[in-house]
């Protein structure tokens, strides 16, 4: 990697996630958290008094999650294997998360019915008034829009909040991305 990808990676994770707004004593669910690149600022931000809910269908990756979080002593964290593409329901109480992260993940779920899943999933953990923050990436491979894919989180019951465009690191790129909000009206 190169130096500038490692001092992004020092700290950009972070920055993005309080931009997309995160606090301290949220409850956040990392949906395909990988190996816990937002998952694991996203522990620190939330503090003793959040909680992260590390998602993924790959058990390797959340063996990760759990290392890094005990190597920084982070106690406000724990791993879900779930995979949601196969309907698979995500076993957290419903209406108790304040942020879900969906972050280069939708694009996993090619087929209009494990999006549509996915997004009812989505929002029924989201508490009234909570957000969902959505990166979406690889949308030109699928022949999908972002006119299209937000249309589709909207049909979901969700309402566009707003969007801005950080720096990302993707595929071994520093990227520039757009994110997108979207309010549970509540």
């Amino acid at each position: 990697m190169t130096d500038k990808i490692d001092k992004w990676l020092r700290s950009g994770p972070e920055a993005v996630l309080r931009k997309a707004g995160l606090r301290e004593g949220n409850r956040v669910l990392d949906l395909g958290c990988g190996q816990g690149r937002y998952a694991i600022p996203a522990a620190r931000i939330v503090g003793d008094t959040g909680w992260v809910h590390a998602v993924d269908k790959d058990r390797q990756n959340l063996r990760e999650v759990k290392r890094r979080a005990a190597k920084e002593g982070l106690r406000n964290i724990d791993t879900v294997h779930v995979h949601v593409a196969r309907h698979s329901a995500i076993p957290i109480q419903p209406g108790t998360i304040d942020v879900i992260l969906i972050y280069d993940v939708l694009h996993g779920f090619p087929e209009k019915a494990e999006r549509d899943n996915l997004l009812r999933q989505v929002h029924r953990l989201l508490r009234p008034g909570g957000f969902l923050s959505c990166c979406l990436t690889h949308l030109r491979e699928f022949g999908w829009t972002y006119k299209k894919t937000l249309a589709e989180i909207a049909d979901a019951g969700f309402r566009l909040r707003r969007q801005f465009r950080p720096t990302l690191v993707h595929a071994g790129k520093l990227v520039r991305v757009r994110i997108f909000q979207f309010a549970k009206p509540g």
